[in-house]
């Protein structure tokens, strides 16, 4: 019987992969990038943070950035919760104060919320920036609900239906063309 051989391999090839390896676990390599940006300030106001009937709430947000990559933003998404369970009430869009001065660094929003859109009970606004993600909150609290409160919200609920609706259809849709072309 002959003993086991190995193929001819040259002891060379194992070397240089060894070699290799070995450099590239030594040779200290730079990181770019660890850190990450620091992110802009947001600081939010309103005009009364108890609502009467009829008063409508006026809301000013400032974002300012100190050697921050990000760009300022042209609205802010104001977002309201229901404070005591944390459900989604209402969401609006807050332009840019045109009559404020506003560089780079600094940008002022303005914008009302109608009152008679709100429920009765303690609210929490979020105003988010929509590019860094930076958010400022505050509380409400509105004595009275709204008269139009009920039709906004069936509104609401009838544009996520149909969104949802959208979605699906054109799922099924694309499906079945891509069914389509591939039988053709």
């Amino acid at each position: 019987m002959k003993p086991h051989a190995m193929p001819d391999r040259s002891p060379g090839l194992y070397l240089f992969f060894l070699m290799a390896l070995s450099a590239l676990l030594i040779v200290p390599c730079s990181v770019l990038g660890a850190t990450p940006p620091l992110f802009p300030h947001m600081t939010v106001s309103v005009s009364n943070d108890t609502l009467s009937p009829g008063e409508d709430l006026s809301v000013s947000a400032v974002w300012s950035r100190d050697a921050s990559s990000y760009r300022p933003p042209e609205s802010v998404d104001a977002r309201i919760y229901s404070a005591p369970g944390g459900s989604f009430v209402a969401g609006y869009t807050i332009p840019k104060d045109e009559r404020v001065a506003s560089g780079d660094d600094t940008r002022h929003f303005r914008g009302v919320i109608a009152s008679s859109e709100l429920p009765a009970g303690r609210l929490l606004l979020v105003v988010i920036d929509p590019v860094s993600g930076a958010d400022a909150r505050a509380l409400i609290n509105v004595t009275e609900p709204g008269p139009d409160f009920p039709g906004a919200r069936m509104q609401r609920s009838a544009d996520a239906l149909f969104s949802g609706v959208a979605a699906v259809l054109l799922v099924v849709l694309g499906a079945g063309l891509g069914l389509l072309l591939k039988r053709s």
